[in-house]
């Protein structure tokens, strides 16, 4: 049973949701399912909308199937929106966990790494956008990285222009000189799909390099990855 604080947490995380602007939908879902009801949104939504929630919290975190507690720390990230994103995508990642009503375990372990990897993809923008103000010298920075394919393209006028996997391959040779590959292996699986790592896992030969993390991934490995990376990327940045 979640304790009064961990719902009080959920209540703040949700009503902060609800009330970013395009999602009057999720306003407008909670009310409906919570009060039984097809009544439109009036103007003063966003303030019933709390006082609703707190009448059924439990409703709430049933509607939304996710746990109300988060398994990484995120507080250190300034940027409000990031972060609401970071605790729902692992809000959501720890709900898998415990979903006892999945009995495919492949299944639940690829809904983990996939949101495992959503928050590992928002760690790594952040990074290189604190860390790379100017655009210019992280395209210099990423040609810099040793064994890199890596080649800036005109196009190029921001961080989100630039592949997930550049990004990562450069990480990976800054901070773990190329040895942490479980960031990417969870990429990997984002990539390949539910039914292709299905395959993986039963024949060695479809993909040997992710058949041996499949093989061995578990969703306390998982989490630890992200941990450690967020731990990384909040020692950097203060670092700045």
């Amino acid at each position: 049973m979640a304790t009064r604080e961990q719902i009080e947490s959920l209540i703040k995380l949700i009503t902060e949701i609800a009330n970013q602007p395009g999602n009057e939908w999720v306003r407008s879902s909670l009310l409906n399912e919570i009060n039984g009801s097809t009544k439109n949104e009036t103007d003063n939504i966003g303030s019933s909308l709390i006082v609703d929630i707190k009448k059924d919290t439990n409703k709430v975190i049933e509607l939304l199937e996710i746990s109300p507690e988060c398994s990484i720390d995120y507080s250190f990230i300034k940027h409000k929106l990031l972060r609401t994103r970071l605790e729902l995508d692992n809000l959501r990642m720890e709900n898998v966990r415990y979903d006892l009503k999945e009995k495919d375990h492949m299944k639940r372990l690829f809904d983990y790494s996939v949101n495992a990897f959503y928050q590992i993809e928002n760690l790594i923008n952040l990074y290189y956008f604190e860390k790379f103000p100017e655009i210019n010298n992280l395209l210099n920075h990423l040609e810099s990285i040793e064994n890199t394919t890596f080649k800036r393209k005109e196009e190029m006028k921001s961080i989100g222009d630039i592949t997930i996997a550049t990004k990562i391959y450069s990480f990976n040779k800054t901070y773990y000189n190329g040895q942490s590959m479980n960031i990417d292996n969870l990429r990997k699986i984002r990539n390949e799909g539910l039914h292709r790592c299905t395959r993986i896992a039963r024949d060695e030969e479809e993909n040997p390099k992710l058949h041996k993390f499949l093989s061995y991934a578990t969703f306390d490995s998982i989490q630890s990855t992200v941990n450690n990376l967020a731990l990384k990327i909040k020692n950097l940045l203060l670092e700045e």
